[in-house]
C-alpha cells in the first residue's frame, strides 16, 4: 500500500515537472458521448522508487503509443480499507475495436516489450486482467471549475446495483434530479462525475458511479452537502439503484494528448 502512494506522487511529480504555460487545452463538449474505458491492475516491484517511477512513465510516454488512446490515468488506494489491493491504470478509447487493435499492436511490439521486460523490478501491470465498462459523463466537466494543473484530483468509485425492476433507462430520470441539484450548490472546489456502464456479468456492480474532486477535502464537503441537501435527488436515486460503499482514491493524469504538459518526455 505505502508503495502505491509513492506511485501516485511520482505520477504527479512526472507529470507537474513538464507543465508549460503555452500549452493550449482542446476543449470539446463531452457530454452524452460514450467511451470504452478500461481498468488495469497495477502492483509496485522491489526497485519501486520515486525516481524509477518518474523515469518509467517519461519512458512510456515515449513509446508507440496508439494514436487512438484518448487519456490514461493512475489511481492509489486512500485507504487500507479498500476492496482492491492493487493500484488501476484506466484507459480511454472511443471504441473496443481501437482497444482491441492498440493491444494487439502493443503485445507485438518489440520496443515496449523491452520496456516493460526492463521495468519490472518497478511496476508491474497486468494487461490481460484488464477490465472495461462504457463511460459517459453526464455534465459539462467543468461546471464547477477547471482541476489542479498538475493533474491531480480525488475519487470516489460507487458500486452500484439497479433495484428490482430497475435498469438503465431509469437512470435518465436519475441523472437530471442529480444535475438540477448540483445546479443549486455554490462552487468550492472543481467536480465532475461519470458513470461506468457494466454488461451486466460483474457480481459486485451494474454500474460503477464516478465522481472525481478537486481534493480529498472538496469531496467531504461534497458528501456533506448532498446528505444535507439531496432531497428529492438522492429519493430518485434510492428509488432506482443501491450504491454500496465506495473505493477511494488519490488519482493523476498519466497521458492526455490534448496537453502536451501530460504526454511528452
Amino acid at each position: 500500500m505505502k508503495q502505491l502512494f509513492t506511485l501516485f506522487a511520482a505520477l504527479i511529480f512526472a507529470t507537474s515537472c513538464m507543465q508549460n504555460s503555452n500549452d493550449q487545452d482542446i476543449v470539446y463538449d463531452l457530454v452524452g458521448v460514450e467511451f470504452y474505458n478500461e481498468f488495469i491492475p497495477c502492483v509496485g516491484g522491489k526497485d519501486f522508487t520515486h525516481e524509477n517511477v518518474a523515469e518509467m512513465m517519461q519512458g512510456w510516454r515515449s513509446l508507440n503509443i496508439s494514436d487512438d488512446l484518448l487519456g490514461a490515468w493512475g489511481y492509489v488506494p486512500a485507504t487500507d480499507q479498500s476492496r482492491f489491493e492493487n493500484g488501476w491504470w484506466e484507459l480511454q478509447w472511443e471504441s473496443k475495436a481501437q482497444a482491441d487493435a492498440a493491444w494487439a499492436a502493443w503485445i507485438e511490439d518489440q520496443e515496449a516489450i523491452a520496456f516493460m521486460e526492463a521495468n519490472e523490478s518497478v511496476m508491474n501491470c497486468f494487461g490481460e486482467e484488464r477490465a472495461s465498462w462504457d463511460f459517459t459523463f453526464h455534465r459539462d466537466v467543468e461546471s464547477f471549475g477547471p482541476m489542479p494543473e498538475d493533474g491531480s484530483f480525488f475519487t470516489e468509485f460507487f458500486p452500484c446495483k439497479f433495484n428490482n425492476g430497475k435498469s438503465s433507462d431509469d437512470m435518465i430520470k436519475v441523472i437530471d434530479a442529480y444535475n438540477s441539484w448540483l445546479d443549486t450548490l455554490e462552487i468550492t472546489g472543481a467536480y465532475a462525475y461519470g458513470i461506468y456502464m457494466g454488461d451486466g456479468t460483474n457480481e459486485l456492480a451494474d454500474f460503477w458511479w464516478g465522481n472525481f474532486h478537486e481534493s480529498a477535502d472538496s469531496a467531504k464537503v461534497g458528501n456533506q452537502n448532498w446528505m444535507e441537501s439531496g432531497g428529492t435527488a438522492r429519493e430518485i436515486l434510492e428509488e432506482t439503484v443501491a450504491c454500496d460503499t465506495p473505493e477511494l482514491y488519490n488519482s493523476g493524469v498519466i497521458y492526455d494528448p490534448a496537453r502536451p504538459a501530460f504526454s511528452k518526455t
